[in-house]
Parts: structure tokens; C-alpha cells; sequence
């Protein structure tokens, strides 16, 4: 990951990351290894509050997954926290 240049590389291939994926890794870097919840999630990245029907987070750890992980399904980086939110694996 280059967060600087807003890229992460997997093999030969290099993807670019939007400004939200960018925050959203970062504050998962930050805390390496603790849950953080969705709605810590989004009032950091995106600076909302949390509703009901709000997915947007999930929606943005899917596109990271399928850009970071080898197998996105099968997720070892990006860890759901079930019932709460995400963790980063340390």
C-alpha cells in the first residue's frame, strides 16, 4: 500500500484507491488489530452519522477487499467484526 500515493499493489498489478478507501485504511492502520465500529467508521471518514440503513462502509470494505485480498471471500487482512464493524489483522 502506498496511501501517499493512493495505490496499493498486488503482484503487477497496481490499483488506485479513492480518497474514502484511503481514510478508511488509514484509520484501520491506526488501530491494527482493534474493532472499530461502523459508526466510528463513518463519523471519521465520511463524517456522518450512523442510520439505520447505512451501508456504506460495507460497501467500501468489499471494493478494498477485492483489491487487497487474494482471495476476497475469503478475507485474511480486512476482518469482519461481527455485529460491529471491522478490524485490520495485525
Amino acid at each position: 500500500m502506498n496511501l501517499a500515493q493512493q495505490t496499493v499493489c498486488r503482484g503487477k498489478r497496481t490499483e488506485p484507491l479513492s480518497f474514502y478507501e484511503v481514510g478508511l485504511l488509514r484509520l484501520l492502520l491506526e488501530r491494527r488489530g482493534q474493532p472499530v465500529s461502523r459508526d466510528e467508521i463513518l463519523e471519521a471518514v465520511w463524517g456522518l452519522q450512523a442510520s439505520p440503513s447505512n451501508r456504506t462502509v460495507d460497501n467500501f470494505i468489499v471494493k478494498l477487499r477485492r483489491k487487497l485480498e487474494p482471495k476476497p471471500d475469503k478475507p485474511e487482512h480486512i476482518l469482519t467484526v461481527y455485529g460491529f464493524g471491522y478490524k485490520l489483522a495485525p
